[in-house]
């Protein structure tokens, strides 16, 4: 893929994204501020690309089961990002562009870790949170590695390491979110339906010999699952899943055809219950970006209506990479099921 030119200084940069965390309508500096971000997002997709063919080589070593999907971020989301951290800048966020590795342990998950932390590189490794061993209060589980490029002008990447049970757990958080039209993630919506969540990722933990949630630490693995099929029955979890996911059709995928490789543009309407997929060659990113930045400016402010640009590198893995953009919860459902059954832990 060609790189892409930097247009707009940071300062210009930064007064779109305090523009358009505070709009809630769409208007022509609206317009402007969403080319800008759009031009900031399109500038990491060069590096990610790098970034992801390092990551998928040595997850591969690890395991040949491993999944490693690479997304440049919703504008939603980081839009949210900004107005929950007030100090922070678009300039200098951190996730714009992120990189998923998924493997079937956490077990294969340090081993993965524990590459990077061996290998040399030229880009500095600026954070790395364990949330595996520290689940944050929601019940996230991952591992998040911050890498500074060096190159100019300065940008991060993140990558997200995590087990099978960890995406699991994180993909129907994003589901239900979309069902119940909440962000679950950044911790809003129904205090009933974050304890569920934070008990599931708890009894997740259980199941893989890891720590629980702090705030469960003191409870044993029978009341904590008793306490979460309690909450599966009260809020009708998976008759939920069952009912609204069962509705979701996936829409014929166009290809927009070239050399090996290629981009997904996926939009997911929750108001018509479609998923609609747009494939691009990898060279013809720049129709890609185009495209995804005019489908988010239709569409500003309208809650039922998801897009990501995403590459998996393997179209046939692109909804295990991202169940949640296809509704798709039959494991989570099957899981669920042996919980209620006291077969699961």
């Amino acid at each position: 893929m060609k790189s892409v030119e930097l247009i707009h200084s940071k300062s210009q940069i930064d007064r779109a994204g305090e523009l358009l965390k505070n709009i809630k309508s769409t208007s022509d500096d609206v317009t402007h501020a969403l080319e800008i971000l759009s031009n900031w997002r399109d500038i990491h997709a060069m590096p990610l690309d790098t970034f992801a063919k390092v990551l998928r080589v040595r997850a591969l070593k690890i395991s040949k089961e491993a999944i490693v999907a690479q997304r440049l971020k919703r504008t939603p989301s980081i839009l949210l990002k900004l107005l929950n951290h007030k100090t922070m800048r678009l300039s200098a966020m951190q996730d714009i562009g992120g990189l998923r590795a998924i493997l079937e342990t956490s077990e294969k998950v340090y081993d993965l870790l524990n590459l990077y932390k061996k290998s040399k590189s030229k880009h500095s490794l600026t954070s790395l949170d364990d949330y595996i061993n520290e689940p944050k209060s929601d019940g996230y589980r991952g591992i998040h590695l911050v890498f500074k490029l060096k190159r100019e002008p300065s940008l991060f990447l993140e990558i997200q390491l995590r087990s099978q049970l960890q995406h699991i757990w994180a993909t129907g958080v994003e589901v239900f979110g979309t069902l119940k039209n909440s962000s679950f993630k950044s911790g809003q919506g129904n205090q009933k339906w974050l304890e569920f969540f934070a008990l599931l990722s708890s009894v997740f933990a259980i199941k893989e010999g890891l720590p629980k949630v702090k705030k469960h630490r003191d409870n044993s693995k029978a009341e904590l699952v008793v306490q979460l099929q309690n909450l599966i029955t009260e809020l009708h979890v998976i008759h939920n899943l069952n009912v609204y996911t069962a509705v979701y059709k996936t829409l014929t995928s166009k290809n927009i055809k070239g050399r090996k490789g290629h981009y997904s543009l996926i939009l997911l309407n929750s108001r018509e219950s479609t998923v609609s997929i747009k494939t691009f060659s990898a060279h013809l990113f720049d129709i890609a970006a185009k495209e995804y930045l005019n489908l988010e400016t239709n569409h500003f402010n309208d809650k039922q209506i998801n897009i990501v640009l995403v590459n998996t590198g393997d179209l046939k893995k692109l909804a295990e990479s991202y169940p949640n953009y296809f509704m798709d919860t039959k494991t989570l459902v099957k899981i669920l099921s042996l919980i209620m059954l006291g077969e699961f832990v």
